[in-house]
């Protein structure tokens, strides 16, 4: 018996909403509320369950989400691709820079990030991305936008700095359409890849929203701030909630990913209840049409 088979199917026929249920009561000790949600955490639930268009599909899709950044107006924001493929055997490895990154676009987590192509393990890198490709990740959560992605394996240039040390992450949560804050990822673990994180308002004033804040110096202010904003509310129109990010090096913005349920939707875990009360202001779901 293919117990995967399975699992697909009571996912996908709505056994995957009591899955998030029991998740969010083991996180909180309350039930989630789908029929009058209030809160962030809640109206992203809500919409994972509701709000299902082709675009977030597309959108979520780390191929493909280059059609609608260009369609936007921003293809010059792209990292530059150097190949895509239907599995590991088709990549050529020789033809490949010292430096790239190999990520698979149908999910998360997925990411070889190659600093020096002398140092890599090539059979343990595609053993991971094959491993990938054969995992449908709408089923960890219940995440049921990514199961109509097509897995395939991207490769990008390696982003103009040094070190992946370098690279800050900038994760624009937008409501509406509209940017309320920013978490800034940077200096992630090599081997776990968790980031510190500190989170500012669209205006760069510090915001004491984590459960648990940390004890790093601050940050500066990216000198083109104004531009993550433009871009971030200009991909982010039409949608209730996604979070745009988006890198800066010097002046020059690159664009990352676009995301619709961060953490699994389990975001209360991170975030103080009063601002996850307060984000929630900011999703009308009267507006949203069931699909």
């Amino acid at each position: 018996m293919d117990t995967s088979k399975i699992r697909k199917r009571l996912i996908l026929s709505g056994f995957g909403v009591w899955v998030n249920r029991v998740s969010y009561y083991k996180a909180t000790k309350k039930w989630l509320n789908l029929k009058n949600p209030k809160t962030w955490s809640e109206k992203l639930f809500w919409l994972n369950k509701y709000w299902q268009p082709e675009l977030k599909s597309i959108c979520a899709d780390k191929y493909r989400v280059r059609e609608w950044v260009a369609q936007k107006g921003y293809s010059d924001i792209l990292i530059p691709m150097l190949g895509v493929y239907d599995k590991s055997e088709d990549i050529v490895f020789k033809d490949l820079p010292n430096r790239f990154v190999l990520k698979c676009n149908h999910g998360c987590a997925c990411n070889v990030i190659v600093e020096d192509k002398s140092k890599l393990d090539i059979p343990e890198a595609k053993r991971k991305l094959d491993g990938w490709l054969k995992r449908d990740f709408s089923l960890d959560y219940n995440e049921t936008h990514y199961h109509n992605i097509p897995p395939k394996i991207i490769c990008e240039q390696f982003l103009p700095v040094k070190s992946s040390a370098d690279i800050v992450d900038y994760k624009i949560h937008c409501f509406e359409g509209i940017p309320k804050f920013i978490a800034a990822n940077f200096d992630r673990d090599p081997i776990t890849l968790h980031p510190h994180a500190m989170v500012f308002s669209p205006r760069w004033e510090r915001m004491n929203c984590l459960k648990e804040e940390e004890s790093v110096p601050e940050m500066k202010c990216p000198q083109n701030l104004d531009d993550l904003l433009r871009t971030a509310r200009t991909l982010s129109e039409g949608m209730p909630y996604v979070r745009v990010d988006l890198y800066s090096i010097g002046e020059k913005l690159f664009f990352g990913e676009l995301t619709f349920t961060p953490s699994g939707n389990m975001i209360m875990v991170d975030y103080k209840p009063e601002f996850d009360a307060e984000m929630g202001q900011y999703i009308d779901i009267s507006k949203i049409k069931k699909q």
